[in-house]
């Protein structure tokens, strides 16, 4: 009995040690009174956007990442990193150059879940031999659920997005690379135009919580060359979940039938500020949904009014300071940040900012939040800037939800609030302060 009695305290106190040693009280002090909020403010005070202007030159390319083998899908972890099945349709990377004077950007979206930190790693290197800066690379992802996964080796990766490979990495980075500089061959004159119009049809609030805002805007880029050729960038809140962790068919979801449907024309879909925004599914098959989505905003998409943008631009990537990460586990209680580094992994911080004309594109690095970018779009508007925000820029820091979210309990809170209390206020203070800085 004594043996059982001392066996059971050694157990416990054993169990004990791990959860102080693993698991923290979650810190509540207002965002305007830490550390990284004083570092953030100190930061973008001496920061300066350097301004190119000149007549524009643009260019794009595409290139096919199918896999020619079974690979994980991405997208839900209820999937078990099982590998698709077949090819419902192919997932292109896609790269947009304009060129202002010595300046050139690129605006580069691929038919992933999210552009892997590994991949971005990779390319930045491989472009460095080509004098192209990760600066002036503008990522971003239709943040398709029905992609390939194996792209990343942390416990969240793997659950997410299956089983890691290296070869993965390396084939995506290539092709990347690729389209990357495919783009900028043979770039012609042409003009910019800007528009914005409402779809309140095709997007839902899919948070279950009282006096939710919908983010309702399909906000577009269109390219035209002197020869007459089209390229357009086109946003929007929606999330790419059409279809459901049940579908084992390889897809881009509702975004690349959407881009098909411009044929001829060239097409790039980027994720919008898309963290509690959902699809509308109409059909009696997930396909034909997809394809109902796609034509629905398709069809408020060519009721647009376009503006011409000037002819500057301005380049640049931020790098944010953060708090420690924390797992949130309950309410109060969070893994402490060595233990969610361990398992979920650790990225760089950063937003990268794009400004075409008086179009200013925050790329971030997160599920955004469609509500703060209601927000922020009258904050921009009321400074003489049109503004978008796309999501899932080479980094990954969860979701950036609005701070009355917090103690609410919902899945994007308590699983992917990986930056703790308030963290919607200060990325919303962040990038009024970007804002601010083009006014």
């Amino acid at each position: 009995m004594r043996k059982v009695i001392k066996f059971v305290f050694v157990f416990f106190l054993l169990v004990l040690m791990f959860l102080i040693f693993t698991v923290k009280w979650i810190d509540r002090t207002p965002y305007v009174e830490t550390k990284h909020y004083k570092l953030w403010k100190e930061q973008i005070a001496k920061h300066k956007f350097n301004d190119v202007s000149d007549t524009f030159l643009m260019g794009w390319a595409s290139e096919n990442i199918t896999p020619d083998r079974q690979v994980p899908l991405a997208g839900y972890g209820k999937r078990k990193g099982k590998h698709f099945e077949s090819v419902h349709d192919s997932i292109y990377v896609r790269s947009v150059a304009l060129q202002a004077g010595s300046k050139t950007i690129f605006l580069v979206s691929a038919d992933l879940l999210f552009i892997p930190p590994k991949v971005v790693a990779s390319v930045a290197s491989k472009l460095e031999k080509e004098n192209i800066l990760l600066k002036d690379v503008h990522f971003a992802a239709t943040h398709s659920h029905n992609s390939i996964g194996g792209w990343e080796n942390t416990l969240t990766g793997e659950l997410f997005g299956g089983e890691y490979d290296p070869k993965i990495v390396e084939w995506l980075a290539d092709n990347f690379y690729k389209v990357i500089i495919k783009s900028k061959d043979g770039m012609e004159p042409g003009k910019v135009f800007y528009s914005e119009v409402k779809d309140d049809e095709d997007v839902r609030y899919r948070v279950n919580l009282p006096n939710g805002v919908k983010d309702t805007e399909i906000r577009s880029l269109r390219f035209e060359k002197q020869s007459g050729e089209v390229a357009h960038l086109i946003t929007y809140s929606a999330h790419s979940t059409v279809l459901s962790d049940k579908i084992l068919d390889l897809s881009r979801d509702y975004s690349g039938a959407l881009l098909d449907s411009l044929q001829p024309d060239f097409g790039v879909f980027m994720a919008g500020a898309v963290a509690s925004m959902g699809p509308i599914e109409r059909g009696d098959t997930e396909f034909e949904e997809l394809e109902n989505q796609a034509n629905n905003v398709l069809s408020h998409y060519r009721k647009r009014s376009e503006s011409l943008v000037g002819n500057s631009i301005v380049s640049d990537l931020i790098r944010i300071p953060m708090p420690n990460p924390t797992g949130r586990l309950t309410q109060n209680w969070a893994l402490r940040p060595w233990a969610f580094k361990k398992f979920f992994g650790d990225y760089e911080t950063f937003i990268k900012v794009t400004k075409v004309g008086n179009v200013l594109i925050l790329g971030m690095p997160a599920d955004f939040s469609g509500e703060i970018m209601v927000e922020l779009d009258d904050y921009a508007k009321k400074r003489g800037l049109d503004l978008i925000i796309t999501g899932f820029n080479g980094g990954y820091i969860g979701y950036v939800t609005p701070d009355k979210m917090y103690d609410t309990g919902v899945y994007e809170v308590m699983i992917m609030s990986w930056y703790g209390y308030q963290n919607g206020g200060y990325f919303t203070e962040v990038s009024k302060d970007i804002i601010d800085k083009f006014k």
